[in-house]
């Protein structure tokens, strides 16, 4: 039986606990260890706040009849060295009796746990995983799961990779730490969601970066192309298909052409020159740099009417919750911290990030205003309400990068190699072996000028271990 991999409190040492406190049973670590993975797969994975509820019955099934004897020993304070899962009294007949990791095992990271019974391995698998993908991925992008789907895909160093899991930000940790584990397994679930932002999602969208770079395909590490500036980018072809009036182009980009309609309902006239300005930023990478410039300026600020000490107040709030510290002079830190200012203003509300909005009215107003209207626009064909009718700015982003990401550019490269090199999609990524990054990247450039007429600044990055590996060769 393939071994199978599970998640344990680094801090937990049942071996220990059972050999020091000997209970009155014959105790099997595995079946012990799987129900304290049980909980912290089920439970809140941010924030460990979540009670977890475990019918007995189901718990006879997957463990046996003593189930009780494994709960009373996880559940008890041995002579004050602490328990292990906090439980919670049930409303009888109504809710199974709950359970919840405590915080000093929450808290103290995670490592692997290997389980080698196949049978408590059947059962619990078949209650808790399900590897099939949704059916919009089967009608429009299968091409993609195969690559998930043969075995080749791993993770090196396993257990590095959960130690660096471990090294988040806590809201991070377990939800990094789950999915190293389900590709080591093999379990992969992939989904798409056309009527939002038509993205694939899939076990690599939800690793971290530092997480993404132990990952290798038939013993190659992964490497990826990014578009620099994505959102941006694919903001300025939209509106230049406006200006232009080839709107019609846009149906090709789109899970629903009714968002289209939604163009008729803008006043305000983009400014050519301006727009190539903007797009000219965006490709050369200096459209962050550029509000990062600004974002600060005090000046510029006092010019507008508005109190510098409130709007430093304001960004020095954002930034420690950004970096838990306030801006020290970093231009490095303070360019990330624009991007996600940028960022975060173009996708809300048109009455939120009023500072931000200052600051790109200044560099850019008639694509401000332009960004607003269509915000701020209703359609019938859409009937949005007013507390959502904002996202669809970034719904129209999204799937225009999507569908040129997966259709355009990843079903094209899969077709040229007929699917001997993988390819695998992260939003505004493209990943494959380190080997084939460099034509994957001309590849993409090329059909970038095809379908749009131009590319957008596309970067390499290989893996960090990946690239140390090479210098020491």
């Amino acid at each position: 039986m393939k071994t199978y991999y599970i998640l344990k409190p680094k801090k937990l040492n049942l071996e220990y606990l059972v050999n020091k406190y000997k209970p009155n049973f014959n105790f099997d670590f595995d079946r012990a260890y799987l129900i304290v993975h049980l909980v912290m797969l089920l439970g809140h994975e941010k924030d460990n706040l979540s009670k977890v509820g475990l019918d007995s019955r189901f718990l006879e099934r997957l463990i046996g009849r003593n189930y009780h004897q494994y709960i009373d020993f996880l559940l008890e304070n041995n002579s004050g060295t602490g328990n292990i899962l906090n439980g919670y009294r049930y409303e009888v007949g109504k809710n199974p009796f709950e359970y919840r990791l405590t915080d000093y095992y929450f808290n103290g990271g995670f490592e692997l746990y290997t389980i080698t019974d196949y049978k408590l391995i059947n059962k619990y698998k078949q209650k808790f995983v399900n590897t099939s993908n949704n059916e919009a991925i089967r009608l429009n992008y299968y091409f993609l799961t195969k690559y998930f789907n043969n075995g080749k895909l791993a993770v090196s160093s396993p257990s590095d990779a959960i130690e660096e899991a471990n090294s988040l930000v806590k809201k991070k940790r377990l939800r990094n730490a789950k999915n190293i584990v389900n590709i080591m397994n093999g379990e992969h679930t992939i989904t798409l969601k056309t009527k939002t932002d038509g993205r694939v999602h899939s076990n690599i969208t939800r690793l971290s970066k530092k997480s993404r770079k132990y990952l290798q395909y038939q013993g190659e590490f992964l490497a990826e192309v990014d578009i620099s500036s994505a959102v941006p980018f694919f903001l300025y072809i939209t509106m230049g298909y406006y200006l232009n009036k080839i709107l019609s182009k846009l149906t090709d980009y789109q899970y629903s052409n009714s968002i289209i309609y939604i163009f008729d309902k803008i006043t305000g006239d983009l400014d050519k020159t301006e727009l190539q300005e903007f797009g000219h930023a965006v490709k050369s990478g200096k459209l962050y740099e550029q509000f990062s410039n600004l974002i600060l300026d005090q000046s510029f600020y006092e010019s507008e009417g508005k109190d510098y000490n409130k709007v430093l107040k304001y960004y020095q709030y954002k930034f420690n919750k950004q970096f838990n510290h306030y801006f020290d002079g970093d231009l490095k830190e303070l360019k990330k911290f624009a991007k996600k200012g940028l960022l975060s203003m173009l996708f809300a509300k048109s009455s939120s990030y009023k500072f931000e909005q200052l600051v790109f009215k200044e560099l850019y107003p008639t694509i401000h205003k332009f960004i607003n209207e269509f915000k701020d626009a209703q359609s019938e064909e859409l009937n949005w309400n007013l507390d959502n009718r904002h996202k669809k700015l970034s719904y129209l982003c999204f799937q225009f990068e999507a569908k040129v990401m997966i259709d355009k550019i990843a079903r094209e490269y899969d077709k040229l190699h007929k699917g001997k090199i993988p390819v695998f999609t992260l939003h505004d990524c493209i990943l494959t072996t380190s080997s084939n990054v460099v034509e994957l990247k001309e590849f993409m450039k090329s059909q970038f000028k095809e379908l749009l007429g131009e590319s957008p600044n596309l970067t390499i990055e290989y893996s960090e271990l990946d690239t140390k590996n090479k210098i020491a060769s």
